[in-house]
């Protein structure tokens, strides 16, 4: 019983303030100019069921295979969109608006997010 509230309570305190999403060996969320960001998912024609998904916050942008790490260094792959906005808003971002783009088959989506109010980490 001792073992299951002191997982518990460790599980408690590691949540909420100790998010990080970082890109590329950034850790977006200690950047206190940053309010923004955008994440951008790309389907092929090929294959419309794997999506890549970058996070775009204003760097130098470009189409390679971004580098997305959780506070672990867990490095995140999405099953989907969804699957991405659901990292980023246990990681103190949220939802404000989306748009999508279809190039001949191939979509990409485009969701803007902002910092959580009053999140702190």
């Amino acid at each position: 019983m001792k073992k299951i509230l002191v997982a518990l309570a460790l599980g408690l305190f590691s949540f909420g303030g100790n998010a990080q999403v970082i890109v590329d060996g950034v850790d977006i969320n200690n950047m206190e100019e940053l309010q923004y960001v955008e994440l951008v998912g790309q389907t092929r024609f090929i294959n419309l069921t794997k999506i890549k998904v970058f996070v775009d916050y204003g760097q130098d942008f470009s189409w390679r295979q971004q580098t997305i790490e959780d506070k672990s260094g867990k490095r995140s792959s999405f099953n989907s969109m969804v699957d991405a906005l659901n990292f980023m808003y246990s990681n103190g971002w949220e939802f404000v608006s989306n748009y999508h783009i279809d190039n001949d088959g191939s979509l990409t989506y485009h969701y803007i997010l902002q910092r959580q109010e009053g999140w702190e980490e």
